[in-house]
Order: C-alpha cells, then sequence, then structure tokens
C-alpha cells in the first residue's frame, strides 16, 4: 500500500497548489486553458485506445477487442442511464459545494478520478506494490501531482477528493493481487485500459464542447469489463 499512499500524497499536494494558483488565475485565461488541456487528455485517450487495440502481427497491422469496446460502452451507458448515475453524482457534488461553499465539485471529482484510475499504470503498479515493487506507483505519483495542480487549478476543490478514488481503487488491486497472486492477465488489462481511456478521450471532448457527455452514466463500462473476464 505504501506507493498507493504515495500516490494520494501526490495528488493531494499538487491539488492543493493548483488551488493556490486559481485565485490568481482570470476566467477568461481558466477558460483558454481549459480547452487546451482538452485537447491533451482527448489526445491521450485515443493514444491509450491505439496502443492497447492495435497490433503488428507478422508485418500486418490488426486490431483487437473492437465488439468488447462497442459492448462495453453501451451495456454499460445503459446501465448507467438506468441507474441515473450522472445526476445522482450530480446532486451530491452539489450537496458537497453548497456543504463547503464551493463549485464545480462533481466535474473536478470525477475528471480527475478518472483520467488517475484508468490506464495499465495504475493496474501494474497496484499489482508489483503488492510484491513489494513501488517504483511504477512513485513515478505515477509524480505524474499525477502535475497533473493535479493543473486540473485543481481550472476546475477546482473536487481534484482533491480524487485522492480518495485512486486510494479505494488502487488498494482493492494491491489487496487482490496480495491475496490471489498475480491474476491480471495481459488481456485484461489491455481491454480496461482501452476502455478506461475511451472515457479519458470523452473528458477531453467535455473540455472543448458546449454540450456535454455524461461521463458518470458510462463508468459501468469498466464493470461490463471486469464481469466479462470473470465469466471468460
Amino acid at each position: 500500500m505504501l506507493g498507493t499512499i504515495v500516490n494520494v500524497i501526490g495528488i493531494t499536494v499538487g491539488a492543493l497548489l493548483g488551488l493556490l494558483f486559481k485565485s490568481k488565475i482570470k476566467e477568461n485565461l481558466i477558460d483558454a486553458l481549459l480547452k487546451a488541456i482538452g485537447i491533451v487528455v482527448f489526445v491521450i485517450g485515443i493514444i491509450g485506445v491505439v496502443s492497447n487495440m492495435v497490433y503488428i502481427d507478422g508485418g500486418a497491422i490488426r486490431t483487437r477487442y473492437e465488439l468488447l469496446l462497442l459492448i462495453a460502452i453501451a451495456l454499460g451507458t445503459l446501465t448507467g442511464e438506468a441507474l441515473k448515475l450522472d445526476t445522482r453524482l450530480n446532486q451530491f457534488g452539489k450537496w458537497i459545494e453548497k456543504k463547503f461553499n464551493t463549485n464545480q465539485f462533481s466535474e473536478g471529482f470525477i475528471t480527475a478520478s478518472l483520467i488517475f484510475c484508468v490506464g495499465a499504470m495504475a493496474i501494474i503498479g497496484s499489482v508489483e506494490s503488492a510484491l513489494g515493487e513501488h517504483t511504477t506507483l512513485y513515478l505515477k505519483a509524480a505524474i499525477d501531482a502535475i497533473t493535479a495542480l493543473v486540473l485543481a487549478s481550472t476546475l477546482g476543490f473536487g481534484v482533491i477528493f480524487s485522492g480518495i478514488t485512486v486510494f479505494l481503487y488502487q488498494g482493492l488491486i494491491t489487496a487482490i493481487a496480495w491475496i490471489f497472486g498475480d491474476v491480471m492477465s495481459t488481456e485484461f488489462i489491455q481491454s480496461f485500459s482501452m476502455v478506461g481511456y475511451v472515457l479519458v478521450a470523452c473528458i477531453g471532448l467535455n473540455f472543448i464542447r458546449q454540450e456535454k457527455l455524461k461521463l458518470a452514466n458510462m463508468l459501468p463500462a469498466l464493470l461490463i469489463i471486469i464481469v466479462y473476464h470473470l465469466i471468460v
């Protein structure tokens, strides 16, 4: 758990520094920064999807998991819509905003949580941490700290709370790996990361577009991947 704890500390410190900068940045600059960050996040998401879907076979470029991606996103979104996850999370965010006299909690929390949790580094680093090797999560902590600084300076208070999500998510993976051994197959990591990076790309689109995608309603897609691999 040491690697995850360092990761959470990095996010918290970065977010706190970002909040200090936020008060010094004008509103028009924040809007410009959000669009610029959105482009970068979208590109990172697309690269992540492609890196997990595309492979070289005998000199030919091939793809994998296309059908699984379609099913996971479709079923996951239907599940999220039925459960009204986006509405419920926004209601919770408004309650937090009222309680702490802040704003943009939901957007900052969801955006940061997705960026910090998806991807192979979070999964592989947590598994390695269970085996006593924390280097990957230390590196992730440094990257996340810088990202948290940028996000908190534009999206505000909610970014700090994403550290709780990271602690629970990576801590659970570490616990599973410690109890059951190295149970994370390459196929699971690739397909889970692929769907996760689709959500990251959608975050980038939300930064750029006026009409927002309901990202919280798409989160069950990650659960679909887990269920699929448990069955298969």
